[in-house]
């Protein structure tokens, strides 16, 4: 049975802490590889301009390209409507059923996991690492993965990486300001960024 990450997000852009935070997961819990899959539709993302689909996907491609244990896909980008988790990972489940599912999010979003469509979905089709950034909050994540265990019957593997300061949201207000966010993106990132001009007005 293999072992592999989702990394589920838009990625409006693709940023360096989103490398990072896979980067974590693999090594910390063992994963074979990781599957960055950006969101088509999130339910949580319906007021924020989202970029076309063609840009996010090409900028993930270029980002993990050289990382051999990192893999793109478009599984999210053909269904359609609003894009859930808890469907995706049942999908995944039963097109491969003798794999194992590990879905990656940080810890602003693990608290808020009991939030999502049907999390005990979420919590039976995959386990959840949860990445825990320098530290902080490290005993009120355990404590989280200890009730979710119990609730859900949960497997839950805490990961921690050093603290980076960004946001997707954050690098575009940036961009739109015109200023440079190279340091927050991978090199290739930031020059397709540039040549598209993607995020600006």
């Amino acid at each position: 049975m293999g072992r592999t990450g989702i990394m589920g997000g838009t990625f409006n852009p693709v940023h360096i802490a989103h490398i990072k935070m896979a980067e974590a997961a693999y090594r910390q819990a063992k994963l074979d590889k990781v599957v960055f899959m950006p969101s088509k539709n999130p339910p949580h993302k319906k007021n924020i301009h989202i970029i076309p689909e063609e840009h996010r996907g090409a900028m993930l491609k270029i980002a993990i390209n050289e990382v051999p244990y990192f893999e793109y896909s478009d599984f999210e980008f053909k269904r359609e409507g609003i894009t859930y988790s808890s469907q995706t990972l049942e999908l995944l489940h039963r097109q491969n059923p003798d794999e194992r599912y590990f879905f990656i999010m940080g810890g602003d979003s693990f608290f808020q996991l009991e939030n999502w469509h049907l999390p005990g979905k979420i919590m039976e089709y995959a386990a959840i690492i949860a990445i825990n950034r320098n530290g902080t909050g490290k005993k009120q994540m355990e404590e989280h993965a200890r009730e979710l265990r119990t609730r859900y019957n949960a497997e839950i593997i805490i990961v921690e990486m050093p603290q980076i300061d960004i946001s997707s949201s954050c690098i575009r207000k940036i961009i739109l300001s015109g200023g440079d966010a190279s340091m927050y993106l991978p090199d290739k990132v930031w020059k397709y960024i540039k040549e598209k001009d993607c995020y600006r007005l």
